[in-house]
C-alpha cells in the first residue's frame, strides 16, 4: 500500500526540536468542549503528534491520550517529554491514511496543521480515517494554512494549491503544504461525512511573514 509518510520529517525531528508548547487555538477548543467532561474516559487523539506537544497537554488535563506520528524520532521525544513528567499517552509510529484504530474509538481528534500538509488524495483519506475513528457526535478539529499565508504561490506547484519548495524563511524544510481556502475544507469535510460546525481563522506575523491558520471544527453525526 502507498505510504503517506514524507521522509522529510524524520530528518526534521532527528535534528532539531520541532514545537514545545500547545498552541492557544487547541487549548481554547478543549477546554470549551471538554474541560467538564469525565476525563479519564473522554479519549482524544493528536493526529501527528510531532514531538507531543500537544499530547503533552492533553495527558497532563487528564483526557485518555493517543498520539501517533510517521516520524520515529519524533515519537520518541515524546516519549522522553511524557516520561520526564511522569505522564503517560498511547503513542506509536503510524501512516495517517492507514490507521490501526477501531471504529468509533475516539471523542475528539485534533489535527493541527498535519493533514493539510500532503497531496489531496491523501488528504481526502486521511479525513476518511478520522471519520472511520470518530464516535458518532466526536468532534474533529482542524487548523490548515490559508491562502494569506506567506509563501503560497511560489516554488512549485504540484497540483492546485499545493506547493513544494516555496519562498518562505517558515518552511524552508517543509516538504509541501496545502494552502486552503475555509469553503473548500468545509465541501470536503462535508463529502466525507462530517457535518460543520465552526469556522474560524487567525492571521498574525512571523518574524514580519504573515501566517494564516483556518481554524474548521467538524462533527461526526
Amino acid at each position: 500500500m502507498k505510504s503517506a509518510i514524507d521522509p522529510a520529517w524524520e530528518k526534521i525531528h532527528s535534528e532539531r526540536t520541532w514545537g514545545m508548547y500547545p498552541t492557544e487555538h487547541v487549548i481554547r477548543f478543549v477546554a470549551r468542549n471538554y474541560y467538564k467532561t469525565d476525563r479519564k474516559n473522554t479519549r482524544i487523539l493528536d493526529f501527528g503528534c510531532g514531538s507531543g506537544a500537544h499530547t503533552w497537554y492533553l495527558s497532563k488535563e487528564g483526557f485518555d491520550t493517543y498520539g501517533f506520528d510517521g516520524a520515529p524520532s519524533a515519537i520518541k521525544r515524546a516519549e522522553e517529554i511524557l516520561k520526564e513528567e511522569r505522564l503517560f499517552a498511547n503513542l506509536s509510529v503510524q501512516d495517517a491514511i492507514s490507521l490501526s484504530y477501531e471504529d468509533n474509538f475516539f471523542d475528539s481528534v485534533i489535527d493541527n496543521v498535519t493533514s493539510g500538509q500532503n497531496l489531496m488524495p491523501d488528504i481526502e483519506k486521511m479525513y476518511d480515517e478520522v471519520f472511520r475513528c470518530l464516535k458518532s457526535g466526536g468532534k474533529y478539529f482542524n487548523v490548515s494554512f490559508g491562502q494569506k499565508t506567506t509563501g503560497y504561490g511560489t516554488g512549485t506547484e504540484e497540483e492546485p494549491g499545493t506547493f513544494t519548495n516555496m519562498v518562505s524563511d517558515n518552511f524552508s524544510q517543509v516538504g509541501r503544504i496545502h494552502f486552503f481556502t475555509h469553503d473548500e475544507i468545509a465541501a470536503l469535510l462535508e463529502k466525507h461525512g462530517f457535518q460543520v460546525i465552526q469556522k474560524e481563522n487567525v492571521l498574525y506575523t512571523d518574524t514580519g511573514h504573515p501566517i494564516e491558520h483556518l481554524i474548521t471544527v467538524a462533527v461526526k453525526p
